[in-house]
């Protein structure tokens, strides 16, 4: 077994260093920058009342890249299961370091004959070249796969420099160790994950700050071939999918890792064991204490937020910091989660998508452990409620500093239904953190499409300094939308843990520059069933370097570098003592 690596693309450079691997060149559109004093300075001709988004672009890669992917749920075995809205993820890592973020997709599953739920396989691409990819998963030794799958989350859980990958699904997990020599191995009975139940969303977080990541499960309901009613679609007298309220939900459980390889479950003795039906979970440093928090989407059912306590357990606080309801106080269907300071202020904020006649939510965090339903004041409802939202990321797509917000959506009911179960996307751009606006029809392409969307994940794919995006559908072949939005100045920055976890999941990033400061963190979990890559992106507007640039590592320590130039992909390294 390898013992680790850097990626090849990343220049290695120790503490308090950084290296140029590329200028991108070119202009764009300078934009607003909102000051400190909140103020705003630009020279921007353009009315950013209402963002056009003219100047964002995506073009959909997946066909042409070789990427042909197609989740599937057993629709054609004419069954109206609960399990078949699910859906399937991706994740977006570097699996055989090379240093080109490759795609991951979980499969799905199919109905048999009899009473069989038999799994779809995964899949594996391989990045041979920007927008060039290779099927890799029998090579890879992703093989067999026993369950219904639905999520795809990696993470480097053993620190030797190589993403490993999980999968929840129905009846189980699946847990496969990377090897470091382009190949995987089934770890999972021997790590002691022995969950039998619906496993959906999951995120891995070093919850008992031992720096080795343990993990977070979230289970959906009781459903099964033996619980499996016949619900009827009143509109149309016709056999349809029955709600989540019909069934009953579940406990999560959050495993500890021993630093061994295996696993116990420690969810009564951390605090983390509440019922809910769990369809999203993100997992950061949420008030700077160092402490990874954890806030849950549960369907139908008020959302959880455990927040960590001095003690080392936590407490679910969700109801006294204002995050576990919808706008009209009773619970949403939640499904898709993400973090991220989306008004400017310096806070995480948190942010859910929704089942339909309900508000997409974004939770404004107002400091002092309180937050507060702000989706009407900054344009969420505009929208309207007609979308059922999935996977979702917060990411800044044209680089002008303030991030923008996509949104998967697709509904759940089966044929026959007088809902369109196919639905647009949602691209909700940010007038400097003041107000959004959906512009995915603007954006033509992918984005003026109908979608059976489920799974979402962000990442720079090709390495020029643009976030792109990957999405999953339900019986369709999945999209890898390249950002072709001009950006003029930004940087990346990659964590790599050695005290902290090596996945430096929990770090957080600040740049501070003349007129703005952005904060970035590295989550666990996230999206609807998927991974982003971890590797942060912080658009720069107009200007071309930032004064400060500080990490804070989970360990607690601190990296911090000054007068950053622009156009640079950085590589950080924590510093051991005296190393």
């Amino acid at each position: 077994m390898m013992t680790g690596c850097v990626q090849t693309r990343w220049p290695l450079r120790l503490l308090c260093s950084i290296a140029v691997v590329s200028v991108i060149s070119g202009c764009s559109p300078t934009h607003p920058i909102q000051t400190n004093d909140g103020s705003t300075k630009t020279s921007d001709v353009r009315n950013f009342e209402k963002p056009p988004g003219a100047n964002i672009q995506f073009v959909n890669m997946a066909e042409s890249s070789g990427v042909t992917w197609i989740a599937r749920n057993g629709e054609e075995s004419k069954k109206s299961a609960l399990l078949q809205m699910v859906g399937a993820g991706c994740a977006i890592d570097d699996y055989d370091c090379d240093g080109k973020l490759d795609l991951f997709f979980a499969g799905g599953g199919v109905f048999g004959k009899g009473r069989e739920i038999l799994p779809v396989p995964f899949g594996l691409y391989r990045q041979h070249s920007p927008w060039n990819y290779v099927s890799a998963s029998k090579a890879a030794g992703l093989d067999p796969i026993r369950h219904y799958n639905h999520g795809t989350y990696t993470a480097d859980i053993d620190n030797d420099g190589f993403p490993d990958l999980l999968m929840t699904g129905w009846n189980g997990l699946q847990l496969f160790q990377n090897h470091g020599d382009g190949t995987f191995e089934d770890v999972t009975q021997s790590s002691g994950l022995t969950d039998s139940l619906w496993s959906t969303a999951a995120g891995w977080g070093d919850f008992n700050r031992d720096n080795v990541l343990d993990l977070y499960v979230g289970h959906y309901t009781d459903w099964s071939l033996d619980n499996d009613p016949v619900c009827v679609d009143p509109t149309n007298k016709q056999r349809n999918l029955c709600a989540p309220t019909d069934f009953q939900g579940l406990p999560c459980t959050v495993y500890l890792s021993n630093g061994d390889g295996t696993y116990r479950d420690a969810s009564v003795e951390l605090g983390i064991h509440e019922i809910g039906k769990v369809l999203g979970v993100v997992i950061a440093d949420l008030n700077g204490d160092l402490q990874p928090d954890l806030y849950v989407a549960n369907d139908a059912l008020p959302n959880h937020l455990y927040a960590s306590q001095p003690s080392g357990n936590y407490r679910e606080v969700a109801i006294e910091y204002g995050v576990a309801l919808g706008e009209t106080g009773v619970s949403d269907g939640s499904m898709g989660v993400d973090l991220g300071d989306l008004d400017g202020d310096g806070k995480i904020d948190i942010w859910v998508a929704n089942y339909e006649q309900q508000s997409f939510a974004l939770y404004r965090n107002l400091g002092n452990e309180l937050f507060t339903h702000a989706s009407r004041p900054l344009g969420i409802t505009a929208v309207g409620t007609l979308a059922v939202g999935f996977g979702t990321v917060i990411f800044d797509a044209d680089g002008d500093g303030f991030s923008d917000i996509f949104c998967s959506n697709g509904h759940v009911w089966a044929p026959g239904s007088a809902t369109e179960r196919r639905q647009r996307p949602y691209f909700f751009r940010s007038d400097r953190g003041n107000k959004f606006y959906n512009i995915a029809t603007d954006l033509q392409g992918y984005f003026n499409e109908l979608h059976l969307g489920r799974g979402a994940a962000c990442g720079d794919l090709d390495g020029n300094g643009t976030p792109d995006l990957v999405v999953t559908h339900i019986n369709e072949p999945v999209a890898l939308l390249r950002n072709d939005t001009s950006i003029a100045n930004w940087l990346e920055v990659k964590l790599v843990g050695r005290v902290s976890n090596r996945s430096a999941i929990g770090a957080s990033v600040s740049v501070k520059g003349k007129r703005a400061s952005q904060i970035g963190i590295v989550k666990g979990g996230g999206s609807y069933l998927s991974t982003s890559d971890r590797t942060l992106f912080f658009g720069l507007g107009d200007e071309h370097f930032v004064e400060s640039l500080v990490v804070r590592w989970p360990s607690g320590r601190t990296t911090e570098l000054t007068e950053v130039e622009s156009g640079q992909k950085i590589l950080l390294i924590e510093e051991r003592d005296g190393r």
